[in-house]
Parts: C-alpha cells; structure tokens; sequence
C-alpha cells in the first residue's frame, strides 16, 4: 500500500504565514504538520510516499524532507502546478499509484486515530468521519442505515455534521470516477464528487467514525489547538542542551545545542535546536522553533517559529513567524511600531 500526501493549497487563511512557504511545513510541537501525519501512517506499515506539491514554494518540501530516508520512507514528488481540487491533485498521482490501493491525506490535517482501519479497507473507497460542529467548513457525508448515501462538499445549509476528515483509501477505481465528474461552482474537481460517482456505480464505498481528536489546521486558532494537543500527547521529558541557573517544571524537551539560561519553563514545554532562552519564562504549550532568541520575555500557547528574536516581550495565544523580530523598545514615549502583513490579526492591550 501507498499513501499520497496532498501538499498543495495556498493557505489563505493562514497568511503571512504562508507568503514564503506552504502551510504543511509549518512546525507544530517541534516538526511540521505534514510529518506528523507522515510518521503516523509510516507506523501502520506504509513506506512508499508519493507527495503532491502545489506552487507555493514547492522547493522548500523537497529541501525539507529529500527522499525521505530521513523518516525511514521512500519519496517520490509529484508536481501539481495549479490548484483545481483534491480530486485533480489525487489524478497527478496515477502513474505513482499504478495499480496499489492507497491512502490519500491532507497534509494540513493531524489524525491521531483511525488510520489503521484504512490499511485492510474492502470495495473500492474507505474514508474517516467524524462529528463537527461547524460542517460547512467541509466536505459532510449523509449516512442512512450504516450506509454512504450522499457526499456534499461544504454544504450551504446543514444536511449532515459527520465531516470527512482529510484521509481516504481508494484502489485505482477513482481515477475513473474522477475522470466522470466536471468541476464545481468553486472551479474544482471535487474528492467528494468523484467518491459519490463511486457510490452512484453501485462501487462498495465504506467508512469509520472516529470520536478522537483530529485537526484541520486551517487557521491560527487550529494551529495553537494543534500544538496543545500534540505536546499534551507525545511530548516526552528531554534534556539535551544546556541549562544554567533555570528552573525547569514538567515536561520540557530541549534539543541539542539549545541553551537555558536564568529562565522558568514550565512544560509541556518544546525548544528547538541552538536557541537560546535567557531570562525569560516560558508557560505551558510554548513551542520554540530552531535558531531562536528569546531575552527578558514571558510566552505561554504560543508557537514561536524558526529564526525568530523576541526581547522583553509578553505574548500568550500568539504565532511568531519564521525570521521575525519583536522587540520591546523603553522610551517614555510608548507607542507601538509595526510593519503589518496584510490580512494580518494583531491584538494590543
């Protein structure tokens, strides 16, 4: 069995964190969204990957994970170019599928769960359901009697609250089902259209519902909930950098060359490789990326991303990105200076 990683999109909602690169990379609990969704499948078996690259900054995932040897996987990647749906960027991925069954996933989603029901699936199409409160954000499946019998993507009104959460295994079936549909009112080819044409040939198209924690990391707020979860999960007590008159509490990674030094963590509590962390507090759900600086700060839920500086700053529910500076200045004049990208979301108090 193979798995596709959709790798595409231009991540909207979330910029300016995505200006200068595509959303899955994004770290979250110290390693992009998109690797842990790939480690997960790898532990039900699947070693062979073929990752669907959309056009905004493809480069930086093939800088990032090569051909995968580093995971223990074999990487094949496969160019989308434009944008025109899930179900044209799963066609790109044809000549890599042959004729393997494979299971398809949202490189932006995070599934803790139910991954290994689709490893053994029967028919021709398995896909993951859960419960949503907000289902127009998603494609919905209406069931009836323990049976698929219509797919909508992103509903106007409300015919069902079971979302399809991002993951599906298909065999070469629906590429022919694909191939049947034309595009949407959004301009797109449509996973869901192509999995009900499966369903209107009479094709056996199963499904599992998972009650578990799953993540469409769409937005900032999705992103913090992400890391939360992941470091309140998996986060394991890890000292490997340096500490020096610090207190440490609770579970608190430290990578390599890290160095610690006059501060309080108070975990879960990630540090990435060769930051620094000087006379500052960091609170519960902080995740610091690689070549960070931060000085004279206290940070709580925040993730503060690759290359980043903070100085004598107090941030609580907050995204850094990557190569930012935030500095507090001291003058008796205390206004505020910015340099704000559009769409941003900024909260002063």
């Amino acid at each position: 069995m193979k798995a596709v990683i959709l790798h595409g999109g231009q991540g909207t909602r979330l910029r300016p964190l995505t200006h200068t690169g595509p959303k899955q990379l994004i770290k979250i609990a110290g390693k992009p969204v998109s690797q842990w969704g790939m480690e997960a499948l790898k532990e039900v078996g699947i070693t062979e990957f073929g990752i669907v690259l959309g056009n905004n900054h493809p480069e930086k995932v093939v800088e990032y994970y090569g051909d995968g040897s580093k995971l223990g996987i074999k990487i094949t990647y496969i160019y989308q170019g434009e944008p025109l749906g899930l179900a044209h960027a799963v066609m790109k991925a044809k000549d890599f599928v042959r004729d393997d069954n494979f299971i398809v996933y949202l490189g932006d989603n995070v599934i803790l769960e139910g991954l290994d029901k689709l490893t053994n699936f029967r028919g021709s199409a398995s896909i993951l359901l859960a419960p949503v409160d907000n289902p127009q954000r998603f494609g919905v499946a209406v069931v009836k009697e323990d049976k698929i019998i219509k797919l909508v993507e992103k509903p106007k009104e409300r015919i069902s609250d079971l979302a399809l959460v991002g993951v599906y295994a298909f065999t070469s079936d629906i590429f022919s089902a694909i191939s049947n549909i034309k595009p949407s009112w959004r301009g797109e080819l449509e996973i869901t259209d192509a999995i009900q044409n499966l369903i209107d040939q009479g094709k056996d198209v199963n499904f599992h519902v998972i009650r578990g924690w799953w993540k469409d990391t769409g937005t900032p707020e999705d992103l913090l909930d992400a890391n939360m979860k992941l470091l309140d999960t998996y986060l394991k007590e890890d000292v490997r950098g340096g500490v020096a008159s610090s207190k440490i509490k609770g579970r608190v990674f430290i990578s390599s060359e890290a160095k610690v030094i006059n501060s309080e963590l108070r975990g879960p509590v990630y540090i990435g490789r060769d930051s620094i962390i000087e006379n500052s507090f960091l609170g519960p759900f902080t995740t610091v990326g690689d070549n960070c600086q931060i000085r004279d700060s206290e940070i709580s839920n925040s993730l503060v991303l690759d290359g980043s500086t903070l100085n004598g700053v107090d941030l609580i529910d907050s995204i850094i990105g990557q190569n930012s500076t935030l500095v507090r200045r001291k003058q008796r004049f205390h206004g505020s200076k910015f340099v704000i990208g559009e769409n941003s979301s900024i909260e002063l108090e």
